[in-house]
C-alpha cells in the first residue's frame, strides 16, 4: 500500500486493560476507515496489559502482523487514545468491506496459519462459541445464555442442517466442550482445550495466551456455520470470512451510544423449533435491531462517530493523560 510515511499509533499497556479482539483489535479496526481515506500505513505500536508479550507487551505487531512494512521514518506519534478522540469510525455491517480494511492493514500471522491448518477442520463444520464467565454475570450488553439452552439451540441447527458432520467447540467456561462432545456423540467433536477466563492472568502466566485466542477465532471463521453469544472473537471470525454464515444466539445491546462492533452486525439466529423460538425470544429481549431509531442511525457502515464538543474532548484528554494538540503517549 502506498502510504503517507511518518506516522506511529501507541498505546501503553494500562490504556489497554480488556480482550484481546474485543478492545485491543476494535479499537485499532475503529480508526482503520479514517486511515485508508488518507492513505496512512501507521506504524503501529500497540501495547496491552493482558495480550503482550514481556518485557514490551506489544500485540501490534506481535499478535496480528501487517500487511505492509512501517515507514521507515517516523515523524509523527500520535497515542491510540488521542486518536480515538478525533478519528473513530462506527464500522457497521458491510463485512466485505471490513474484511477489505483487515487485509490492507493486517494479516494472520503464518505460525497461527499452519497451527489451523493442523487441525484440519473438515468440510460443513458447525462452530460452536460459548462466551460464559463474565457475560453471565452481566446484561449491559447482552442477556446470559445457559449451556442447556445454548447446546438445545445446537441441537435445533442441527435438526434444519443435516449436512452438518462435524463440529468445533470454543469456550472459556469449564464444561461447555465435554458437554458438547456428550450431547453430539455422533459428531466429529473437536476442540482445543478448556481455557481460562481471559482476565486470569498475563501471558507470563499462560504463555501462548494471545496466540491460543486468535487460534480460536481462525478456526471459528473455517467452519461451515458458526453459533456464538457475545464475544468479539467470534465476531471477527465473520471478518476473517465474510462468507461465514455466522449467527448469534442472544441480544446485542446498545454499547454506550453506539452498536458494538462486531456481534451487533452478526445475524440473530433464526429456527423453525417451537421450544427453540422460545428460547431465542428471550434472549434477544433488549436487542438493538428493535430500535429502529439505532438501526436507522447506524446501519450505513464507517460513518464516522460524532466528535464530542471541547468540553467531553478535554474530559477525555484528562482521562487518557494526552494532550488535545498532539496526543503523545505517556511513555511509548
Amino acid at each position: 500500500m502506498s502510504a503517507r510515511p511518518g506516522w506511529r499509533i501507541a498505546s501503553n499497556p494500562d490504556d489497554l486493560e480488556e480482550g484481546l479482539f474485543g478492545q485491543v483489535l476494535l479499537w485499532v479496526f475503529e480508526l482503520l476507515p479514517w486511515l485508508a481515506a488518507h492513505d496512512v500505513a501507521p506504524d503501529w505500536r500497540i501495547r496491552s496489559l493482558l495480550y503482550g508479550e514481556a518485557p514490551d507487551r506489544l500485540v501490534l505487531p506481535g499478535v496480528f502482523d501487517l500487511a505492509d512494512p512501517p515507514p521507515a521514518r517516523v515523524t509523527l506519534t500520535r497515542s491510540l487514545l488521542w486518536a480515538r478522540v478525533w478519528h473513530t469510525h462506527v464500522l457497521g455491517g458491510d463485512w466485505d468491506g471490513v474484511h477489505a480494511l483487515w487485509r490492507r492493514f493486517f494479516k494472520v500471522p503464518a505460525r497461527i496459519e499452519a497451527r489451523a491448518d493442523a487441525v484440519g477442520l473438515p468440510p460443513g463444520t458447525l462452530g460452536l462459541h460459548y462466551r460464559g464467565t463474565d457475560k453471565n454475570r452481566q446484561t449491559i450488553d447482552t442477556n446470559a445464555v445457559a449451556v442447556e439452552d445454548f447446546l438445545a439451540l445446537a441441537a435445533a441447527f442441527l435438526g434444519e442442517h443435516p449436512d452438518v458432520r462435524s463440529m468445533f467447540v470454543a469456550s472459556d467456561e469449564p464444561g461447555v466442550q465435554a458437554a458438547a462432545a456428550a450431547r453430539f456423540a455422533h459428531l466429529d467433536v473437536r476442540s482445543l482445550g478448556d481455557v481460562p477466563f481471559h482476565k486470569a492472568g498475563t501471558p507470563a502466566d499462560w504463555p501462548g495466551k494471545a496466540d491460543r485466542a486468535l487460534l480460536d477465532c481462525v478456526l471459528l471463521s473455517r467452519c461451515r456455520y458458526v453459533l456464538k453469544c457475545s464475544s468479539a472473537l467470534s465476531g471477527f471470525a465473520k471478518v476473517l470470512n465474510p462468507a461465514l454464515e455466522c449467527y448469534r444466539v442472544a441480544a446485542c445491546k446498545m454499547f454506550a451510544d453506539i452498536p458494538y462492533f462486531p456481534d451487533a452486525y452478526v445475524p440473530r439466529l433464526v429456527l423453525r423449533d417451537p421450544a427453540a423460538q422460545a428460547i431465542l425470544a428471550r434472549q434477544f429481549e433488549g436487542d438493538w435491531l428493535d430500535d429502529a431509531a439505532a438501526v436507522a442511525r447506524w446501519s450505513t457502515p464507517f460513518v464516522a462517530r460524532p466528535r464530542h464538543g471541547p468540553g467531553r474532548r478535554l474530559i477525555n484528554a484528562l482521562k487518557y493523560g494526552v494532550s488535545l494538540a498532539l496526543g503523545r503517549p505517556r511513555k511509548a
